[in-house]
């Protein structure tokens, strides 16, 4: 095999392997695309019959405060008792207004001073409600949101696999053309 010929088989093997190491580093995706790790999230609640809920003791509204937090997101809430009744939260995964079978409920809280923990893990993603299990949602309701995990767009990782792998055989057939069309020419 003549110099020539080496060099430029060398030439396109190395094209090859730098555009094959492109395509398997694009196919493994952008680092931003995996899930949001899941934090802790506290929260203290306090709950009057009269007024609602609050973050504090002196701040109930009905309906309470909007909460938030991301799918996944472990909460533990502090709950107290304002008016020295007792009082449960219940979270209401569907937003019906309903305690329905299956969705958490904390233990009963009647305290101001001492608070009460309930933890509750939000997997289901969405608007939904939390509200007093002994007196109902018509006053001692309020939204907590759960926003959605990101989830990387299917197909995205495959595209670039084939487009490196054609981009591959692309250089590999000219390279060998090239030096068939060497081989055929007379020599001096």
């Amino acid at each position: 095999m003549s110099t020539i010929r080496r060099r430029w088989l060398l030439v396109a093997l190395a094209f090859a392997v730098v555009a094959s190491s492109f395509a398997l580093t694009a196919s493994a995706g952008p680092s931003g695309s995996s899930p949001r790790p899941t934090k802790s999230v506290a929260i203290s609640l306090y709950g009057n019959m009269t007024s609602g809920w609050g973050l504090t003791a002196t701040t109930h509204s009905s309906p309470g405060p909007a909460l938030a937090v991301d799918q996944g997101d472990v909460i533990t809430f502090t709950l107290f008792s304002q008016d020295n009744t007792p009082h449960t939260l219940v979270i209401d995964v569907n937003a019906n207004g309903v305690k329905d079978t299956g969705e958490p409920e904390s233990g009963q809280f009647t305290s101001p001073t001492t608070g009460v923990t309930f933890t509750y893990t939000a997997n289901v993603a969405g608007t939904l409600q939390y509200y007093c299990g002994v007196h109902g949602p018509s006053i001692m309701k309020g939204p907590i949101t759960v926003a959605s995990q990101a989830t990387p767009p299917a197909g995205d990782n495959t595209t670039l696999l084939i487009v490196g792998g054609v981009i591959v055989l692309v250089v590999i057939v000219g390279a060998v053309a090239a030096m068939r069309m060497r081989k055929k020419k007379p020599g001096p």
